[in-house]
């Protein structure tokens, strides 16, 4: 039992694995072998300097997205004073036609008596008609 103990997986130790403290990008190179390979290339600039354009770009990019948006504040802020213009001219036509009197507006009785003007209309239509065609 002891011999299939030892060759089973080791225990992992209560120890963090992680480094405590970063590591530098030379140490990283190093590690991973490239560190003397760049050396002797000839480069002895980091390697972020490649992305430069990249990084030109995106702040260019950046810059016009701001410019964008600045544009678009602006006609947020232009249609926002439109509506509360038009909204207070809405407002006021709503208070003139609480405060004035429209003397020309029909009321229940207009609708009334021009619908008996309608059906005295027909009947006299119809009326007509059958006269006309009595008499022929």
């Amino acid at each position: 039992m002891d011999g299939a103990r030892s060759s089973s997986r080791p225990r992992p130790s209560s120890r963090p694995t992680t480094p405590l403290r970063p590591s530098s990008r030379s140490s990283l190179r190093e590690a991973h072998g490239y560190g003397h390979s760049i050396s002797n290339a000839g480069y002895n600039q980091p390697a972020i300097n490649a992305l430069e354009p990249q990084f030109a770009e995106l702040a260019d990019s950046m810059a016009d997205l701001e410019a964008n948006f600045m544009h678009l504040q602006l006609m947020h802020e232009s249609l926002t004073r439109f509506s509360e213009s038009f909204a207070s001219f809405l407002y006021g036509l709503n208070m003139n036609a609480f405060c004035l009197d429209f003397p020309e507006a029909p009321i229940a009785d207009s609708f009334r008596r021009a619908k008996q003007a309608e059906a005295q209309k027909g009947m006299e239509t119809i009326a007509r008609v059958l006269w006309s065609g009595s008499l022929s």
